[in-house]
């Protein structure tokens, strides 16, 4: 299929079996994540094209749009693919189908996506894969715009100089490090799943403080914390950006307004979050685990087998309330049941 005639396919064939998505237990794990990420990026690429073609209506001569469709025509499938992913062409992607955006201000922000940047910091999340850049407004152009984007989430990232960007990224990796150490497929889980970070301010101390924006695809934001909880910040995250791919492409309950309570944030909260907490807490407890088992510390040991058995049981919770109410589509039902089987494994009470 030709790069163009994406603009008219609506169609999201070729997703994996979503049970295998749900954790890294082997090759096979990761193979599905590729397949699932390349999907998620032909989606993605599918309404970039529609969002410029919009555009060309009444602005066929706008210097971003001919730039962006000169380029369209010398990429291959896999160039294209990789730039419709980008967290800042995600974001514009987004914005472009909003009813009140302002064409003069998309073409300003397109002309900012295309914009050449070589990224001053970044971390090296595994081997084969682009390097995740830390954003800074003073990066360029493009880290500039999406770091004012992530500015509308929960938290302001924080506008680090490049000097102190350098030792947050050191952080970051040392905990990618550890979790290869422990849990190699769930590194290569995240190199997949994640692909730009921004830091968060440490005033929870050692208490977790990260997020994602789902719009901003694969751009993580954390704090600072020891190795070995950034490791599990990473999974924890990874896993919500996968999840945010899955619901880009399909529905995966026929109910997504009914609600539960969810004992991750101890209220009520729609199905689709629960899933995003089982998901990621599934992940979550998993990397904790795997390094569990080589720490020798007992008062480090003693909070690792604290904390998993308090998400086992919130896990447990979780899956007995969204099981009352939810009414999975096909491919929810195989996401659930990978939750299912990854739950009943957990050996923690």
């Amino acid at each position: 299929m030709r790069l163009k005639e994406l603009a008219t396919d609506r169609s999201a064939e070729g997703l994996p079996d979503l049970a295998l998505i749900v954790l890294a237990e082997d090759a096979e794990a990761v193979a599905a994540n590729e397949q699932l990420h390349r999907v998620v990026a032909r989606q993605y690429l599918v309404r970039l094209l529609r969002g410029i073609k919009r555009l060309r209506e009444d602005h066929p001569d706008a210097s971003p749009l001919v730039r962006m469709l000169e380029l369209v025509d010398n990429w291959d499938v896999d160039q294209a693919l990789g730039w419709a992913i980008r967290p800042d062409v995600t974001g514009w992607t987004w914005r472009s189908t909003m009813s009140d955006a302002d064409p003069s201000e998309l073409l300003d922000q397109l002309g900012r996506c295309l914009a050449a940047e070589q990224p001053k910091v970044s971390v090296h999340l595994g081997p084969g894969r682009t390097a995740a850049p830390v954003i800074t407004t003073d990066a360029g152009a493009r880290s500039a715009q999406l770091f004012a984007w992530a500015c509308e989430g929960d938290e302001d990232p924080l506008d680090f100089t490049t000097e102190r960007a350098r030792a947050f990224a050191a952080r970051v990796q040392d905990g990618a490090d550890a979790l290869a150490a422990v849990w190699p497929e769930g590194r290569d889980m995240v190199a997949i799943d994640i692909q730009a970070f921004a830091a968060l301010g440490n005033h929870r101390g050692l208490r977790p403080l990260n997020f994602s924006i789902h719009g901003l695809r694969g751009l993580v934001l954390t704090s600072e914390r020891p190795a070995y909880m950034l490791a599990q910040t990473l999974a924890h995250e990874a896993t919500h950006q996968r999840f945010s791919g899955v619901l880009d492409c399909v529905a995966v309950v026929s109910n997504p307004q009914a609600t539960h309570h969810s004992p991750f944030v101890d209220a009520e909260r729609p199905l689709g979050h629960i899933l995003h907490g089982i998901l990621s807490f599934i992940n979550d407890v998993r990397a904790a685990d795997r390094h569990l088992a080589t720490e020798s510390d007992p008062v480090e040991r003693g909070r690792l087998e604290r904390y998993c058995a308090l998400k086992t049981d919130q896990l447990r919770v979780a899956e007995k309330n969204l099981l009352e109410v939810a009414e999975p589509t096909e491919h929810g039902a195989r996401l659930i049941a990978g939750c299912r089987e990854a739950i009943s494994r957990l050996n923690h009470a």
